[in-house]
């Protein structure tokens, strides 16, 4: 099924280890489709362990592919952080990048580092020094593999750096390389943006993914957010990117998509 919407429609959520045979996974998978999704983000326990082609393969039935590999749920499944006071975990986590940059090369996923940039600590100076020599590191090798990596600002609560739209570009200007791009996401820019609107448009060249999650961390149209503005704003200045929906369950996957969709897909229509 082609996209319906102005923008390229995906969600993240978790890939089982037993997706195949999963019927839950699968119904939702099915839901998506319905509603006209054209990709997914995945989290996954073992990502190494997944054979890429063969899930490419799953996600094609439901006219989806895997637009990004979501690292929230490995890195802290594994203890990773990036901006690890502790070198040997920063070292770890850079090989994890290095592996899985490896494993993507050939797909056209993405990678994200949230939660893998590392968590909310005191010394904000050594985090971002760690972080830093991470990106530098993992530059070339992203580049070699010809992978994108998305690096998203989560607000300050959750992480001591790239916390806004401008401190995670002045990060990628002084660390990242030519494929590595920053993450917007509308529930951490509700907390750390003045004006969201302003900081998409300063750095539209710098993002090719937007994540769409309403200010109490639900889905769209859950919350007070008006999407309806976002989208209008990013038609307004070009963008030509996707959007992604993450977020916490209130209902139930179907019930919340359900609402969700009936609020999003008058304002995803090509004709808005």
């Amino acid at each position: 099924m082609t996209h319906q919407f102005c923008f390229p429609l995906s969600l993240q959520t978790v890939l089982p280890e037993d997706y195949e045979q999963n019927k839950s996974f699968c119904n939702q998978m099915e839901v998506l489709q319905r509603y006209g999704f054209s990709g997914v983000e995945l989290n996954m326990t073992k990502p190494l362990a997944v054979d890429l082609a063969q899930l490419t393969q799953f996600l094609s039935r439901f006219d989806l592919k895997l637009t990004q590999f979501a690292s929230g749920l490995t890195a802290k499944t594994l203890g990773l952080s990036l901006s690890s006071a502790d070198e040997a975990v920063r070292r770890n986590s850079v090989d994890f990048c290095r592996s899985i940059f490896q494993w993507l090369t050939g797909s056209e996923a993405g990678v994200i580092i949230g939660f893998l940039k590392g968590p909310a600590v005191t010394d904000i100076t050594l985090a971002a020094t760690q972080f830093s020599r991470s990106l530098k590191e993992l530059a070339p090798e992203a580049e070699r593999a010809g992978v994108s990596v998305l690096i998203e600002a989560t607000n300050r609560y959750e992480s001591a750096i790239a916390n806004s739209l401008e401190g995670t570009a002045e990060l990628l200007q002084n660390s990242g390389g030519a494929t590595m791009r920053l993450l917007p996401d509308t529930f951490h820019m509700n907390i750390e943006e003045a004006d969201a609107n302003a900081a998409l448009t300063r750095y539209k060249s710098l993002y090719q993914s937007v994540h769409i999650s309403d200010n109490n961390r639900f889905y769209p149209g859950h919350g007070a957010i008006d999407f309806g503005r976002v989208v209008h704003h990013l038609k307004g200045i070009g963008y030509a990117g996707g959007l992604a929906i993450e977020g916490n369950l209130k209902h139930g996957f179907e019930k919340d998509l359900e609402i969700t969709m009936r609020y999003l897909s008058p304002i995803l229509s090509e004709n808005t």
